[in-house]
């Protein structure tokens, strides 16, 4: 069995700056789209249904919630990783699965930790004599 600490080490950074990258994009996001929305209603002068009320709307915010979610995942496998703490090898690997299509970033992390997590040994105790 070979010694995958500092492959360990290195995903789990990887995880935390995909991550971040993906959490600040997220917070760009819902914040220009509120933005919009705020001029978009501003604009017009017959009463509407309200905002939260429009099945856009209600789409754009799930599609917010999963990248949160998703974000706080994978900066908290991360963190695991960096760590030396258990992680989930099945949310690992569905993290990975879905980062594949994202080009460059996604599909490095997402070969990267398939990798790490198909070897031999990659829930070995990093930190043990």
């Amino acid at each position: 069995m070979r010694d995958l600490s500092g492959h360990r080490k290195s995903l789990g950074f990887f995880y935390l700056f995909v991550h971040a990258l993906m959490l600040l994009a997220t917070g760009a996001m819902a914040y220009l789209t509120a933005a919009l929305g705020f001029v978009a209603a501003a604009g017009r002068s017959a009463p509407r249904l309200p905002a939260w009320e429009n099945p856009w709307v209600l789409a754009m915010a799930a599609i917010f919630v999963v990248l949160l979610a998703a974000s706080i995942a994978g900066l908290a496998l991360g963190l695991g990783l960096v760590r030396g703490r258990r992680v989930s090898k099945g949310l690992a690997t569905l993290l990975a699965l879905v980062a594949l299509p994202t080009f460059p970033l996604g599909t490095a992390l997402g070969v990267y930790s398939l990798w790490f997590f198909s070897q031999e040994g990659w829930d070995a105790e990093p930190w043990s004599p």
